[in-house]
């Protein structure tokens, strides 16, 4: 839009200089033709109607660009106004996502999603820190709430990767420095939260949570890619 003034205001000011270039050259003809006596009221004549050209010309220029100013602050209204908008459409959208993840929280701790689970692993979070080797965890852990009992255990949390281009495996001991392995007793859901660190040179593949329940014969286990992860925890 402002390209297309702008092209505008130029044309006006290429035929401001053509008029004015043809009408010098129609003096310069006129004082070449006419006799030397009359040379001097034909030149006052013809600076007179160069003037008046030159005065409508200059108002029409003054128009156009006022008209190109006026268009210009419209545009950036309508911009404003629309980026105005886009802004609070996202706002809605991102509250609409968060009232629909805390629906189906609860959906599934009633048992109203048609699923029956039990114990499992409702969300990960990853997040990276101010250090390159060392990120923070939440794990969100829920149970069905029609089952109604204390559910117990350890959550063991490993990292697949690579190290010096050969496939390894990172326990607790080795990623979670001083910090008791993630114990887990909650009733309807609980939140397990810490930091894990890398060793040098170790490329992370897959985070691996695996939930081992006092009473029960069977781990509940998960994988996440890391990097996907990473993004999906930072939006």
């Amino acid at each position: 839009m402002r390209k297309l003034f702008s092209r505008s205001g130029v044309v006006e000011a290429v035929v401001v200089t053509v008029a004015i270039a043809s009408v010098l050259l129609f003096v310069t003809w006129q004082l070449a033709s006419a006799p030397v006596e009359s040379a001097s009221e034909d030149l006052q004549r013809n600076l007179d109607f160069v003037s008046r050209e030159l005065q409508t010309l200059k108002r029409r220029l003054d128009r156009a660009q006022a008209a190109e100013a006026v268009l210009q602050r419209e545009v950036d209204v309508l911009r404003q106004a629309n980026g105005l908008l886009r802004e609070q459409e996202a706002q809605r959208q991102a509250e609409l996502n968060t009232l629909q993840a805390e629906l189906d929280f609860y959906r599934r701790l009633a048992g109203t999603g048609g699923a029956q689970t039990g114990l499992d692993v409702y969300r990960v979070d990853l997040l990276a820190t101010g250090s390159e080797r060392v990120f923070q965890y939440a794990l969100t852990l829920t149970q069905n709430i029609r089952r109604a009992s204390i559910v117990s255990g350890r959550a063991r949390v490993d990292v697949e990767g690579t190290l010096e281009d050969r496939p390894v495996t990172l326990h607790w001991s080795q990623i979670g420095g001083d910090e008791p392995e993630p114990a887990f007793r909650f009733k309807y859901f609980q939140q397990l939260e810490g930091y894990l660190t890398l060793p040098e040179a170790f490329q992370p593949i897959r985070l691996v949570i695996t939930l081992e329940a006092k009473g029960t014969k069977k781990p509940v286990q998960r994988s996440y890619n890391w990097s996907v992860l990473l993004v999906e925890s930072g939006n």
